[in-house]
């Protein structure tokens, strides 16, 4: 089948997170076209509802239809449109051929314009509410060297996100992850079965993430506390959702993990590391070259530890910090010196690139994204 799914905030990484999951699964594949957000997969017919829950870059699945009029079988109809890439004249003239179409057909129709006026697409949202849940049809137009249409099957339910991030008993704000990237971190590295191991594992986001998608995972945090919330976060998930996966929990040094584990016990990793501390403005050149430099050898030796944990061919997904500063410098950890010292190797992420930034205007500290495969 020929599916095209619509990418998040940060298309390069939600296109590598998909690239992964699949391939974590043995999944054959073939990547047709990518484009700004919007990427053409060929692939075996797929569990759409399952694979959009799974993963957290991805806004839309839909399928490819050879004739979009053979969409017209009912007497009456909910249909919206969406061009990708936007283009407001292209969205305008399909609007009126669509429209055009059923009036000959004799069939009632209700079109849904997107909330926004001047967007040429239904955000997931306005999808969810007006005609999914509706059983109504969504039209997504990929406009290339060729012209691709599909209908839509899934789309991302961002208050499912909402329920397990603000929702759940025990909050830390500050250093908490998002469910989005805890997704795309455990998609990177981890599939349904594995052992999975967050040695930086907070109040518990990556871990309830890796349990709803039928990873087990094992959680070291040496914060006392937070190992306290997390339990009381991941209980609550287990209840809530049912789930029969099993987790663990320690409060342990993240820097001496083979002191808690065997060597060659763990599938895989998937962890966020202490980024320095929180920052509310760009830190000059000088500030932040310290905290790079004094979170060198913290980094190294996890990277020493998690290595002989992890069993070969294993993968780790994890995030490194990474500043831009006032004076317009980019400062960030020498990861190829790192990986170096130990049996990792660095694994493409995207198009040769072996890193992608996960970032906003909004954060001072930027993620920098990397995947590790034990040699």
């Amino acid at each position: 089948m020929i599916y095209g799914f619509l990418l998040g905030k940060n298309p390069e990484l939600s296109l590598a997170e998909i690239y992964y999951y699949l391939k974590n699964r043995n999944i054959d594949f073939e990547i047709r076209k990518f484009e700004k957000d919007f990427v053409i997969i060929s692939t075996k017919k797929l569990d759409e509802e399952k694979v959009i829950n799974d993963l957290g870059g991805t806004i839309k699945i839909a399928e490819y239809v050879e004739n979009i009029e053979n969409l017209f079988v009912f007497d009456k109809i909910r249909l919206g449109l969406s061009v990708y890439p936007r283009n407001r004249k292209l969205y305008d003239n399909l609007k009126k051929e669509l429209t055009q179409k059923l009036k000959d057909r004799k069939i009632k129709y209700i079109f849904i314009s997107p909330k926004f006026h001047g967007h040429t697409d239904l955000k997931h949202f306005e999808v969810l509410k007006k005609i999914i849940r509706k059983n109504g049809i969504e039209i997504i137009a990929f406009f290339s060297e060729k012209n691709y249409f599909f209908k839509t099957l899934s789309v991302h339910d961002p208050s499912k996100f909402k329920e397990r991030d603000v929702g759940r008993p025990r909050q830390r704000t500050i250093y908490s992850i998002s469910p989005r990237l805890a997704k795309i971190l455990i998609n990177l590295s981890s599939k349904p079965g594995d052992t999975m191991l967050d040695p930086f594992c907070g109040i518990g986001t990556i871990i309830q993430e890796a349990l709803l998608i039928g990873v087990n995972a094992i959680g070291f945090d040496k914060n006392e506390k937070c190992i306290q919330d997390a339990k009381t976060n991941l209980n609550w998930l287990m209840k809530k959702y049912q789930i029969r996966n099993k987790f663990s929990l320690l409060e342990a040094d993240s820097t001496k993990i083979s002191n808690y584990l065997e060597k060659n016990s763990i599938d895989s990793i998937a962890t966020e590391p202490y980024l320095g501390p929180p920052l509310k403005s760009k830190p000059k050149k000088t500030y932040a070259e310290k905290i790079i430099n004094d979170l060198y050898g913290f980094y190294e030796d996890f990277l020493l530890e998690a290595e002989k944990v992890l069993k070969p061919k294993g993968k780790a997904s994890i995030v490194f910090p990474n500043f831009l500063t006032k004076e317009g410098d980019e400062i960030k950890m020498d990861i190829y010196n790192i990986a170096k010292k130990t049996k990792f190797k660095l694994l493409d992420l995207f198009d040769g690139k072996k890193s992608i930034i996960d970032a906003d205007q909004k954060q001072m500290t930027r993620r920098e994204i990397v995947l590790l495969e034990k040699g």
